[in-house]
């Protein structure tokens, strides 16, 4: 995988990584969260900051979201 592709590798990917995503279907903005399980092609994301204009969807959400692994990316850690 070359270094300007972000998209996370099912193999690259375990339960407890801080990730960011973006889905438009579900939420307005990007999110941060922790992988909470790993799908041939997706994941399970336990949300943990996002905008506040998707905080009723989050919140309908009940903080998860089963994101595509090609709108997955590593977070930066501080």
């Amino acid at each position: 995988m070359s270094k300007g592709v972000f998209t996370m590798d099912k193999e690259n990917l375990n339960i407890g990584d801080i990730v960011t995503g973006k889905v438009n279907e579900d939420l307005e903005s990007a999110f941060t969260g922790t992988v909470e399980k790993v799908y041939e092609n997706s994941a399970l994301v336990t949300i943990t900051d996002f905008d506040a204009v998707d905080k009723a969807n989050v919140s309908e959400l009940n903080n998860k979201i089963v994101v595509n692994l090609k709108q997955l990316k590593a977070a930066k850690t501080k």
